[in-house]
This record gives structure tokens, sequence and C-alpha cells, in this order.
């Protein structure tokens, strides 16, 4: 893939002043001696894995703390944590909502004992299709006849991810793909593993195998739009969040970080028109994801507040922050928002 998507080259100085990424995106819980984890499954009522659904982490009276996919066999993990009570709030089209409280005693905890500040607990959480989605048709996935010793080495491989130990995973994942060289979920949890680590390279790599063996596959180029994300490289992630939500239109964060890209593109361009299209194109992609997130994604409003900001109108820029705090009124980055605020309704002198 990374032969086929980086070929449009893109100016990474920003031309124009806006709202601080780092103000917009979320924001890690920050603080010392904070090892403990909480991992999970999401699955349906029915018992099936259920990837690609959206998982946050709140905490501290509701703020956001953290934001995944569920991965590989309806995975996903949140580490580093500190001690404290936590909220899991897991998203997806179709299906309701569901949330799941857990406490954690370790993190920065000093007088207890090791052990318990590196706690590790596991949840799992069914999903339940609504009630107007119960006949529609089930999702499809990519099928191969898979060796037998191919398949027991990617077992062994998502088993040992899922203890944590990933360099074992890896080892099993990469066994997995010399026993059967076009095994596609081995090529693509490689790739979503090296991504999870920051290996991009490696990421890159397994995931352009993954994509020539099945090219119809919308995580694959999610996965490969983070990468790009996280470098900067906005208008090869732009194409690639595009491609995802062409091939999987009820993705929530693949419309959402389409119109994070495409934001980012307006900053980068001298195109009047393009600017205008691509904010257009923004906006659609934001109704989208707050749509189909049952309207429970509050970072909306942040990207919302940028393109008004774009367009000059900043007090609708103001407005939509505002709309944030109040939906996230413990935010990590509130202080941030705030000052953003002010900044906005500012009167020249």
């Amino acid at each position: 893939m990374a032969a086929k998507l980086t070929r449009r080259g893109f100016n990474t100085m920003s031309k124009r002043s806006g709202l601080a990424l780092a103000v917009l995106l979320f924001l890690p819980i920050a603080g010392s001696a904070q090892n403990s984890m909480i991992r999970g499954k999401v699955h349906g009522s029915n018992g099936a894995a259920l990837n690609n659904a959206l998982v946050e982490l709140k905490a501290f009276a509701g703020a956001l703390a953290g934001q995944t996919l569920t991965r590989n066999d309806g995975d996903f993990s949140f580490s580093n944590l500190g001690a404290g009570e936590y909220q899991v709030l897991v998203i997806m089209s179709g299906y309701e909502p569901a949330r799941e409280s857990v406490q954690l005693r370790g993190g920065s905890i000093k007088a207890l004992p090791a052990d318990v500040n590196n706690e590790v607990v596991d949840i799992e959480i069914t999903l339940r299709p609504r009630p107007e989605q119960a006949l529609a048709a089930p999702a499809t996935s990519f099928v191969q006849d898979v060796p037998k010793t191919a398949r027991a080495a990617y077992a062994k491989g998502i088993a040992k991810i899922r203890e944590g130990k990933s360099e074992e995973g890896i080892a099993f994942l990469r066994e997995a793909t010399v026993e059967y060289d076009d095994y596609f979920d081995a090529h693509f949890a490689l790739g979503s593993e090296y991504y999870r680590r920051g290996k991009d390279a490696e990421a890159l790599e397994a995931l352009e195998r993954a994509r020539k063996i099945n090219d119809r596959e919308a995580a694959v180029y999610y996965t490969f739009g983070m990468v790009m994300l996280r470098q900067q490289k906005f208008r090869t992630a732009e194409y690639a969040f595009g491609k995802a939500v062409e091939l999987n239109a009820s993705h929530v964060t693949s419309h959402f970080n389409h119109a994070v890209v495409l934001i980012e593109l307006v900053l980068r361009s001298t195109d009047a028109g393009q600017v205008k299209s691509n904010l257009a194109q923004a906006d659609r992609e934001l109704d989208s994801a707050w749509e189909l997130s049952g309207k429970r994604l509050n970072t909306v409003f942040l990207q919302r507040a940028r393109i008004h900001q774009e367009r000059g109108d900043k007090e609708a820029a103001a407005r939509e922050l505002e709309s944030y705090l109040k939906a996230e009124p413990d935010a990590k980055n509130a202080a941030a928002v705030k000052a953003a605020i002010g900044k906005l309704r500012e009167k020249k002198k």
C-alpha cells in the first residue's frame, strides 16, 4: 500500500493559523506510576465478535481518557492507567450503546504491592441490535481456507497479544504468514499491532501485504490512514480514510478522521475552490460520524469549531467549543478549550 498511497505529495507547513491541534484531538491521561490496564472483548448478542466498534474510556467524573477501536476478535485495551473508577462506552452502528464500569486499585497508590500497581482487569461487553436493525443483512468477512498450522500460529499470536506479550504475539503472527503467505488475517493483525507499537514502517509493509490479498477491507485502509495521520501525511491519509468510508459507510471513526484530515488539508491550501470543497465535505463527514455514534462522539464539536473558524465565523466556532465543554465538563483539555473560546471572542483594539 505504501507504494500506491504515497505518490501524492503535499506541503507539511501550515499556511494558515487555526485552533491548536493539541486542543482538538484526544489527550491521554497524564501522571506518574500508571501501570494498570483495562482490556476486553466486544461481541454481539449472538456471541460473534464485533470488530471496528468505537470504545471510549472515561475517568475522573466523566473526563475522556482514551479512545480506540476493537480489532482482531473484538479485542480492545487501554494501558498505563492509574487508580480510580473508569467507565467503558462502546458504540457501533446498528447496535445499542453499552457501558461497563471498572474500578482499578493500582497505579499511583505507592503503598499497594507491585502486583496491584500492575493490575489487569478483563471485561466482556455485549452489544444488542437496535430494533430497526434486527433484519439487516449480516456483515460479510473475508474467508480463506487456511492450513491448520498457520491457523494455530495465528491463534497463539492473538492470544499472546491479548496477554500483553506483544513481541511473542508478533513472532507467532509472522510464523503464520510463513506457513501461509496469503493469510490476510495474520498480515492485518501484524499491521495493527505494529501500528499500536509505533513501528510505522513495519505496519505499512504488513498492511500493504494484507491489501494485496484483499483490497475490499475497510479496516486495512483505516489503519493505513491512522499511520499516515500520525506521520502528518494528510493527503495520503485523506485518500485512505475516504476509501475506508467508501467500503464501510457505517464506520464512525472513518468518517470522523476523514473530516480531520480534510480540515488539515484546508490549512495547507491556497486554492479557494478546493478549500470550500474540503470544508463542505468535512462538514458532511462530521454529520455522519455524529449520527452513527448515536450523537455521543463529542469531539465532533471541536472539529466543527475548526470548520467555522476557517470560514471566518468566530462566534459559531466559539459556540461549538461551548457545546463540547457542556458535553465534556471535566475533559482534560478543558482549560485549553476555554482559552480558545476567549481568543475567538477577543475584540480587536
